[in-house]
């Protein structure tokens, strides 16, 4: 995290450290290198320009203070008669600039350091607008604190202590005339929440957590709902290492407060609980509420590092047996992360999950769909069985949850076509599906089961083939290769829609074009010689060519 002290001299535009000694004298200092690009307003380049000010660097505002040595006289490099500083507040001067940028003293304050990546971020800020503030606050994660400078005697009391957590205030909170108004969370023994209106703040700064007060003294309840409000406000604040024996005391209502803020502190920092993935699987065994926390906490460990929880799979499976729904919910996110990284570990949770379904959506049910299409991609046999649960859910009216679901169905009848045969009809209807994803999957399964039924598909070639002029691309193209297993068998069915098919050629999706080659062979249409010689020919993709040219061999 940026700090506001003891940091190396660095380039305030690039963020490198400075190998003029001579640069740090002037707040927000620009290394040579960035000051060769420097612009005047213009556009100019400034060493065309004599003793220009300002001047801009990469489109921030610079000044440049002209310097008179000796040194100066004598080199001959055009850049040691100046030293140039990033200006922060758009002075009107370099000498405002160099007043507003120095303490008292006429020390150079540190307005700029190198962020994550190197980077410069800006750490102390004087707003002038609630635009301005806020970009300054997004600059920084969860684990920084602030410190404000106000002349209000009376918030002033309130900022003898740092703060995190700076949320904005809708209007209606506030009264639609108040100017930007924030609330944010004191750090200390006691944390409180306080308001401030940006007229208030005069100066604020970031400051370092080794700059915060001590946050783990005191008796353990107070130290548990001091962690609790901070975790609510700006949970990388919170020492993690101090909340792991808080989640084993003999209080359950401690140990409930401190799950819960574990939780908050692991969503916002999910690296942090990869060593304390035990600590967690432990709590397991606890309360209902406090298994909850436990398992919402795994489960934000397994979207970001899978591998590191893969094995505690069987402990999550198990709680889908508990029958309550927001349990269900975190168990089912974390199969749905490890089955996305290894399907095989969420094999077992097959019957689990099954018993899960039904035609009702929920968060829980509309994940177990997911881990179940993830399965049955890689282990369709698996999923086989449950084909007759998948089609009843077809009925259910919500678009999401039959996407997922004919997902499911499609990688199941890709490998096994006959399993979804008695479902063709209740797939006709989704082909008039508003969502372009559901219409895309539908119409790609009636394809799968007329790859080895294409009596069980033929007769609806009238209900699909209008997809063909689709505005989604996949089901155009999905469309396309359904009716060419179709033509394979009754070329009859389709040959009405040829016309529509040579138009298809000329389609910008690549799949589309293969496809209308492949229904137009089968069919035996003359008339797309022409067209077909074209895309022999002509189509940049090796694919089309490929297939015109089987497509014509069919019409000699």
């Amino acid at each position: 995290m940026p700090s506001s002290t003891s940091r190396r001299p660095a380039c305030s535009i690039c963020g490198e450290a400075l190998k003029d000694t001579k640069a740090a004298t002037v707040p927000n200092p620009v290394c040579r290198r960035c000051d060769q690009r420097a612009k005047t307003a213009d556009g100019t380049p400034a060493a065309e320009m004599f003793d220009p000010n300002p001047v801009f660097i990469d489109g921030e505002k610079c000044w440049r203070r002209y310097t008179i040595s000796t040194d100066a006289l004598d080199s001959t490099d055009p850049f040691d008669d100046h030293l140039t500083m990033r200006d922060a507040l758009d002075c009107t001067s370099i000498e405002a600039c160099i007043r507003r940028h120095t303490d008292p003293a006429g020390q150079p304050r540190e307005w700029f350091v190198p962020g994550p990546t190197g980077e410069p971020i800006q750490i102390r800020a004087e707003p002038n607008s609630g635009a301005d503030l806020e970009a300054f606050f997004q600059q920084f994660d969860s684990s920084t604190a602030f410190r404000i400078h106000t002349d209000q005697q009376t918030i002033a009391a309130d900022l003898d202590q740092p703060v995190v957590g700076p949320t904005r205030l809708p209007p209606a909170a506030v009264g639609l005339t108040a100017p930007p108004t924030y609330e944010l969370t004191t750090v200390g023994s006691s944390p409180r929440t306080i308001r401030l209106a940006l007229p208030d703040i005069e100066v604020i700064e970031a400051v370092t957590l080794e700059s915060l007060p001590p946050l783990d003294d005191g008796v353990i309840e107070d130290r548990v709902e001091r962690y609790r409000q901070l975790a609510a406000a700006a949970p990388g604040v919170v020492p993690a290492d101090s909340l792991w024996p808080l989640i084993e005391v003999e209080a359950e209502s401690v140990r409930y407060d401190a799950i819960r803020t574990v939780s908050s502190v692991i969503e916002d920092r999910p690296e942090i609980g990869i060593t304390a993935v035990d600590k967690l699987v432990d709590r397991l065994d606890d309360t209902r509420p406090i298994r909850l926390y436990a398992v919402r906490s795994l489960a934000t460990i397994a979207e970001r590092y899978p591998e590191t929880v893969v094995e505690i799979t069987p402990q999550i499976v198990n709680e889908l047996t508990r029958k309550n729904s927001l349990l269900n919910a975190a168990a089912t996110q974390f199969l749905l992360a490890v089955a996305e990284h290894k399907p095989v570990a969420a094999l077992d949770a097959t019957p689990a999950i099954a018993s899960l379904l039904s035609p009702t959506p929920t968060r829980a049910r509309r994940q177990a769909l997911s881990v179940l299409s993830v399965i049955a991609e890689a282990f369709p046999e698996e999923v086989r069985p449950l084909v007759p649960q998948l089609c009843s859910l077809l009925e259910a009216d919500d678009d999401l949850y039959r996407i997922s679901c004919t997902a499911a169905l499609g990688h199941v009848t890709s490998a096994y076509p006959d399993a979804a045969t008695p479902v063709v009809p209740t797939l006709l209807d989704e082909l008039s599906a508003y969502n372009p994803e559901l219409r895309g999957n539908a119409v790609g399964i009636l394809g799968d089961i007329a790859q080895e039924f294409p009596m069980d598909v033929a007769p609806y070639t009238e209900e699909i083939a209008p997809l063909l002029e689709d505005s989604d691309p996949t089901v155009r193209s999905n469309t396309a290769g359904t009716l060419a297993r179709v033509a394979e068998a009754y070329p009859g069915r389709v040959e009405s829609h040829v016309p529509t098919l040579i138009e298809l050629l000329e389609d910008s999706w690549t799949r589309s074009r293969v496809h209308a080659c492949w229904v137009l062979g089968h069919c035996k249409a003359s008339e797309a010689k022409t067209p077909l010689t074209k895309r022999r020919r002509e189509d940049p993709e090796e694919s089309v060519r490929s297939r015109a040219a089987w497509a014509l061999s069919q019409l000699d």
